[in-house]
């Protein structure tokens, strides 16, 4: 699954820059019966092919924040 896909809400997910430049990003799990999964976590890095679609949108939420 591509995380830009359309099930995928940016919003959603919180996201920071990591010191070495990576944009990690994290899908909070949804309830899936009694026990919840953890949340999926990714990081992009510069030649990532989804790493431009990220840096934008942290880029927004940094613009967002003040």
């Amino acid at each position: 699954m591509l995380l830009n896909d359309s099930q995928v809400d940016p919003s959603g997910c919180s996201l920071e820059r990591r010191s070495d430049g990576a944009i990690l990003v994290r899908v909070p799990s949804r309830a899936s019966g009694n026990r919840p999964l953890p949340d999926a976590v990714f990081a992009f890095r510069a030649g990532d092919p989804q790493f431009a679609f990220w840096e934008q949108q942290f880029s927004l939420v940094e613009s967002a924040s003040g």
